[in-house]
């Protein structure tokens, strides 16, 4: 799976010159933890659910979150 930064603050632009590829749920974890340590990324309270399809990036767009909070946009579920 591919994933992006959901921050509003960047144009999508931007946002796809950060795509990562995660390989399965496990290195999404590290991942989180590397990057949004501040939030406390548990499996148990990181989500993944359907946003929308971006006809622009050709993505079925999947919202990740940790705690309720939008941390990270993938381009598909969580492996």
């Amino acid at each position: 799976m591919k994933v992006r930064p959901a921050g509003s603050m960047m144009t999508l632009a931007d946002s796809m010159e950060r795509v990562v590829e995660i390989p399965d749920r496990e290195a999404l974890m590290v991942y989180l933890l590397d990057n949004f340590d501040f939030w406390e990324p548990t499996p148990e309270n990181v989500t993944c659910k359907f946003y929308a399809r971006d006809e622009r990036i050709d993505w079925d767009t999947h919202l990740i979150c940790i705690d309720g909070k939008a941390a990270l946009f993938a381009d598909g579920p969580i492996p």
